[in-house]
């Protein structure tokens, strides 16, 4: 055997063993893309912007309402329901054209959208009514309204079991989603904003902005389990796709924690800047890539999950606040 043959023997039995053992990571496995649409609401603006992650370019810009707080994405994904807090109002943008197909009325102050996994319902948080109003997701038309606590901020739906945090009154409430009642008003601090759930819906986390911390609710008993502290002035909480973490962003603190779902601990802080208001929450490439709104910077901060830095920085119009993405 020639000396050139030889080492083209070695090369590749080294080669199939890496494939095989996982030796190099970098043979056996593709590096991961951003790619996408992030649909970014701006309170001060009246517009979403719409930012193809792939080249952090604006593919268009789309006139909402007045003070349009969150959006959020039909789980088909054909559709995005804005709510304008200061309008009463729901756009709806369809996501092919990226242009406002529909805008519905709801009570006063909406503040977030949150779609029933099956598509079914749209769950929408009135927080000057203290109410959701409940809305067929695919019409758009009204099914009716569940009286809450004060000033409620963010629905979250599991199961049958429809989670509402109420800020001006520290606690949530939970009602059947078929029944159409009442069925627990859970205490869980000062000022309660974004929810987030595992999905299986053992656990419900809930970011208390007031009390700096996100409490930890056993999602069947509907005890409150645990307390976890984080930065100042937690806004939003998400589980992560892979149901091992939780990304919680502090817009007093400028800062976005990452929880141990397992522990109940913060196991990564990660600083945007002092005064960036670090706001919304999403998630893109199965959640390899955490994008963050920083409404005091007007910033979309995409960070890599894999080693928990911001990879990334994309200016966008002012005061941004929600966040959805489009696979």
């Amino acid at each position: 055997m020639t000396l050139a043959l030889s080492r083209t023997c070695a090369i590749s039995t080294w080669l199939l063993l890496a494939l095989c053992v996982g030796a190099s990571p970098t043979l056996a496995q593709a590096p991961a893309v951003l790619k996408g649409t992030a649909y970014i609401t701006s309170w001060f603006g009246g517009v979403v912007t719409a930012i193809d992650l792939a080249s952090s370019s604006t593919e268009k810009t789309i006139p909402v309402g007045i003070h349009n707080h969150n959006v959020a994405l039909r789980p088909d994904q054909k559709q995005a329901w804005v709510t304008n807090n200061n309008a009463g109002t729901i756009s709806i943008i369809d996501s092919g054209s990226n242009s406002v197909a529909k805008t519905i009325q709801t009570g006063k102050g909406p503040r977030h959208t949150y779609f029933s996994p099956d598509g079914k319902e749209a769950f929408v948080t009135n927080e000057f009514d203290d109410r959701v109003e409940i809305f067929d997701a695919e019409t758009a038309e009204s099914r009716g309204v569940v009286k809450v606590g004060s000033m409620p901020h963010f629905a979250l739906v599991s199961g049958d079991k429809v989670f509402v945090t109420n800020y001006g009154s520290g606690d949530a409430t939970v009602f059947s989603r078929s029944k159409r009642k009442t069925i627990a008003r859970i205490a869980i601090g000062a000022g309660p904003l974004g929810a987030g759930a595992t999905k299986d819906g053992k656990r419900i986390y809930f970011a208390c902005h007031s009390a700096n911390h996100v409490a930890v609710v056993d999602g069947e008993t509907l005890k409150r389990i645990a307390d976890i502290p984080t930065g100042a002035g937690p806004v939003q909480v998400t589980v992560t796709p892979n149901q091992s973490f939780a990304y919680v962003a502090n817009d007093g603190a400028g800062t976005v924690q990452k929880i141990d779902l397992a522990t109940n601990q913060i196991v990564k802080t990660i600083s945007i800047a002092p005064d960036a208001g670090s706001h919304g929450v999403g998630f893109a490439g199965e959640g390899r890539w955490l994008l963050i709104t920083n409404t005091g910077a007007n910033t979309l901060s995409i960070i890599d999950t894999a080693t928990d830095e911001v990879a990334k920085t994309i200016t966008v119009p002012k005061a941004p606040e929600g966040v959805a993405v489009k696979r």
